[in-house]
């Protein structure tokens, strides 16, 4: 993962990892994290991967109705970013 953005208007990894972890706060569904962070579909594979193998999110239900969760080490992360990006803003 990336780093933080500077100069241009995209989005930095971080943001994108934080926008991610809010929406799992109160669960949500892949389609409704996909559109609602803006990402293709192998971008949010990538992300999901990333947050569950690292034990940030968790994945609740079966392949259907799955949800995932932010975990207390994710809402731990979360506060982190929030941190650092605040700073930097």
């Amino acid at each position: 993962m990336g780093g933080v953005r500077l100069i241009n208007s995209r989005r930095s990894e971080f943001e994108i990892l934080a926008d991610i972890l809010r929406l799992a706060k109160d669960g949500a569904k892949k389609t409704q994290i996909m559109y609602q962070v803006n990402l293709s579909y192998s971008q949010l594979q990538n992300y999901l991967s990333f947050l569950r193998n690292r034990g940030f999110l968790d994945e609740i239900g079966e392949e259907q109705g799955r949800i995932y969760r932010i975990s207390e080490k994710g809402l731990k992360l979360l506060e982190n970013i929030d941190s650092v990006l605040s700073c930097l803003r």
